[in-house]
């Protein structure tokens, strides 16, 4: 084992992460009991106050921030109470279709009518009070033909009502409702019969979502288990990173439940997302941990010493891993918008708690069950491989004798797979988005064929100052301006204030929301039409509002947002790697690789969900990319791409500070977290991909990036685009400017000493001198051997550099390093991170000797 000299100081402390660990391994029945009794009771906690409270899916409530938004509160404005409003109602609207027969049918008439009936008939108590749940209802075929209730084709009506109340009023009104829609259905079946209402719509999408939560853990968890049997040959080993999984889960689910209890209401998606994030998060945490464990255990360290490495290098890892998660999320907090926010809590709240139970849980259990973790092992699986063995070491060997043809290939390739993202349109989801399953959605599909010239859809403008002649002209130019544009139909429909000085004109929008056609209309209208109509009203606004201008107000929201979360995460994660591994081109690497990643997975999101590609098979209907999906897939995945680096980069130092090359440390670094990388990719992929079979196309649209970006970054860029790129850098890799010598030494990795009973076991069974060996041979039989070659460096401006021979000079000179348990000793510094034990052996610096 190579220490400085005994007489140099006292050793440095052990980090706060190892202490942590060290302390909960220590007292391990507690603080499994604690963490238990935490996780499982903020859950609880959360149930008793009233669980957790989401907006519904499709709303609107967000308005008031955008143009779209602020011309309803003029409009508002315009219009103060009376006293004598109507009550609070919301629409109702049955499509009732006739495949082959027109309302001037006698009997589809009668049958019409008697629907209508049946509608007015339907009774509800609510407080105690028993009325009809719908009022106002209009019977389409005997109101006049302008009303427009009757379909072109005239195959088609719409049978319009009210629904009175508001809020929980009415929900408990509209209760007897899908019942009551289920029996019409089935006493008309000649009829294509759906409903339309804001209620019933969400209430049928929050059980997709739920139902959705649900059929994800039944299929991941067992999926997940698989992989992790397969990783680790054992049961008791692939069981722990489940039960840290869920039980970071619970907690999380318990953390957004009180934040929407005492903030504010959560995205229906975020209870998804905490899923999605944390099962990944969790057992990556976990597989890394356990993995380091059991290598220490098989190389004869203690139990407690295994822990104690554990902690003091993958568990390091996983800490800074998980800072960088939860940096690139915070990004998100820069955009204001609640439901997003809500969604980043949610994510950071399971990563958080994940990161705790890998140093407080994990070390626990591993100190009562020690080797148990092997127990109820797999025959042939369970076999012990040589680190550094396997597919990906070759392939990375392979990749380090041809680096540039390497580099090169693969760049080009991700380059070339991430140019779709140029046509990339975002949209929001409407019911159209939804699956065709749900009967609201259904509803909409038949209003946009039987009135294609729109049914629902509108484009409005709210005008102040409508009762002076100078805008009434304006309007009017307006209106003859508008309706020269395709896809705006009239006549316009204008509504006066009850002040008078206010105009709500609305015209009819063919198509959707997201159509790039109607927000290429909202662009017109408010660049070209608008402006011109009332160029020289100064005192008077006009705002283009509708749900088309509301979509194109989110879309360019998230839009001119990204860029801001970009260079945050961005910054935030240069600095982390920079004092992290003390190199600034290390940063500059991992950035550069984790764009190429993101931008293949952004391409290739395109592609699919964009322009359809495998649309049949993955069961969706192509259209835009949610607004909010590619801020949220970059923030995310860069924080998941820096655990793999931050993993693999730990292993490169710890080998080139055991006296490597920085070649030969880059080749043995990534060969030997090769297999704990694919593992975790797998498990990773295997989660993200199960959410592209959910119905729900914003969730598909989530997996799938996150399913392919962690595929490609796990594979193409930690495996072959990274080892080429630091084999080409060679020593430059770890370079520090001179003026960055004064940031702090937090190294990721520990100081980690092989244990005493190796040297034992090497007096044991001695081994005859060699002579002239590759280094890598050098290095790997000192190990065995319990002894540790660290060459020394001199501390310069510009960092640590090595005037001393390297480990392939002191072969060729012929050094021999003696077999037994004697211990090579040596005073190096090590460079990177060790600072302070630098300065304490600075003045020993000298030639290797044997104690």
């Amino acid at each position: 084992m190579i220490n400085s000299p005994s007489n140099s100081g006292a050793p440095a402390r052990s980090p706060w992460t190892a202490r942590v660990a060290g302390w909960s391994a220590r007292h391990r029945w507690p603080v499994v009991g604690l963490w238990f009794a935490a996780t499982i009771g903020i859950f609880v906690g959360s149930l008793l106050v009233g669980g957790t409270i989401a907006v519904e899916a499709v709303s609107n409530d967000e308005r008031a921030k955008y143009e779209a938004g602020e011309a309803y509160v003029i409009w508002n404005e315009a219009n103060p109470p009376t006293g004598q409003e109507e009550p609070a109602s919301q629409q109702f609207l049955l499509v009732v279709s006739s495949a082959d027969r027109t309302v001037d049918d006698p009997a589809v008439a009668a049958d019409v009518a008697a629907i209508t009936a049946r509608l007015a008939a339907v009774q509800s108590t609510v407080d105690g009070t028993t009325g009809p749940v719908i009022v106002q209802l209009v019977d389409p075929i005997t109101v006049p033909a302008s009303a427009g209730l009757v379909s072109p084709d005239r195959t088609t009506v719409r049978i319009l009502g009210r629904v009175p109340g508001d809020g929980a009023v009415l929900a408990d009104r509209l209760e007897p409702m899908p019942a009551v829609l289920a029996e019409i259905k089935a006493a008309y079946p000649a009829y294509q019969i759906h409903a339309l209402n804001n209620t019933i719509a969400n209430d049928e999408i929050s059980e997709l979502i739920n139902g959705g939560l649900d059929d994800s853990l039944r299929l991941t968890i067992p999926l997940t288990f698989l992989i992790l049997l397969l990783a680790f040959g054992a049961v008791v080993a692939a069981v722990i990173p489940l039960i840290l999984a869920v039980t970071a889960l619970l907690a999380a689910f318990g953390i957004l439940g009180l934040y929407s209890q005492t903030v504010a209401a959560v995205s229906p998606y975020a209870s998804q997302l905490v899923v999605l994030i944390g099962l990944a998060v969790a057992v990556d945490y976990s597989l890394f941990m356990l993995t380091r464990f059991r290598t220490e255990r098989r190389r004869g360290r203690p139990k407690l010493a295994a822990i104690d490495v554990a902690s003091n290098t993958a568990g390091r890892a996983v800490f800074f891993s998980g800072i960088a998660v939860m940096i690139s999320i915070g990004g998100l907090f820069l955009l204001d918008d609640p439901l997003f926010r809500s969604m980043a809590v949610g994510t950071i709240a399971v990563v958080l708690v994940a990161v705790i139970g890998s140093l407080t849980f994990l070390p626990a259990t591993l100190a009562i069950l020690g080797d148990g973790v092997n127990r109820l092992r797999l025959p042939f699986i369970s076999r012990s491989r040589d680190e550094g063995s396997g597919l990906w070491a070759v392939v990375v060997r392979a990749v380090m004798r041809r680096p540039v043809v390497a580099a090169v290939v693969t760049s080009v390739v991700l380059i070339v797979v991430a140019t779709p993202v140029t046509r990339l349109h975002m949209g929001q989801a409407d019911f159209t988005s939804f699956p065709d399953s749900l009967d609201s959605v259904q509803a909409v599909n038949v209003l946009n064929v039987k009135w294609p010239s729109g049914s629902d859809l509108d484009l409005s403008v709210v005008v102040t100052g409508a009762d002076q002649p100078a805008t009434k002209a304006a309007i009017e130019k307006m209106t003859a301006a508008a309706l020269a544009i395709p896809g705006l139909s009239g006549p316009p429909e204008t509504i006066t204030s009850s002040d008078g000085r206010a105009a709500f004109i609305s015209y009819l929008m063919a198509g959707g929301s997201n159509d790039v056609r109607n927000q290429d209309i909202v662009r017109t209208m408010r660049t070209d039409v608008v402006p011109a109509a009332f160029a020289g009203l100064t005192a008077v606004r006009a705002l283009v509002t509708g749900d088309a201008a509301y979509t194109l107000d989110i879309v360019d929201f998230y839009a001119r947002g990204m860029p801001l979360v970009m260079a945050f995460v961005l910054a935030l994660s240069f600095l982390l790697l920079l004092i992290a591994f003390r190199s600034i081109v290390i940063p500059i690497k991992a950035i550069l690789l984790n764009l190429l990643s993101t931008g293949a997975a952004f391409g290739l999101l395109v592609l699919v969900f964009q322009e359809g590609w495998g649309a049949d098979l993955l069961g969706f209907k192509p259209g835009p990319i949610e607004s909010f999906i590619p801020v949220f897939i970059f923030t995310i995945l860069f924080g998941l791409s820096m655990d793999y680096h931050v993993f693999i980069l730990t292993r490169i130092k710890e080998a080139r500070d055991h006296g490597l090359s920085s070649n030969e440390a880059v080749a043995r670094g990534i060969s030997i977290t090769s297999g704990t990388i694919t593992s975790a990719a797998a498990i990773m992929v295997v989660v993200f991909a199960v959410f592209v079979t959910l119905e729900l196309t914003i969730i598909k649209q989530l997996g799938f990036g996150l399913a392919v970006a962690v595929f490609l970054d796990a594979t193409i860029v930690r495996s072959v685009l990274l080892p080429a790129s630091m084999r080409l850098l060679g020593e430059w890799n770890w370079w520090l400017p001179s003026w960055l010598g004064w940031l702090p030494h937090v190294t990721v990795e520990g100081e980690v000493d092989e244990p005493d009973d190796l040297e034992t076991a090497a007096a044991a069974s001695p081994s005859p001198p060699f002579r002239r060996r590759d280094p890598r041979d050098l290095y790997r039989r000192i190990g065995d051997t319990g002894a540790e070659c660290r060459l020394p460096r001199r501390r310069t401006r510009s960092g640590f550099e090595s005037p001393w021979p390297t480990l392939g000079q002191i072969i060729d000179e012929n050094v021999e390093v003696p077999s037994g348990p004697g211990k090579l000793r040596s005073t190096a510094l090590l460079g990177g991170g060790q600072g302070r034990r630098a300065e304490r052996d600075k003045e020993h610096v000298g030639r290797p000797q044997l104690d």
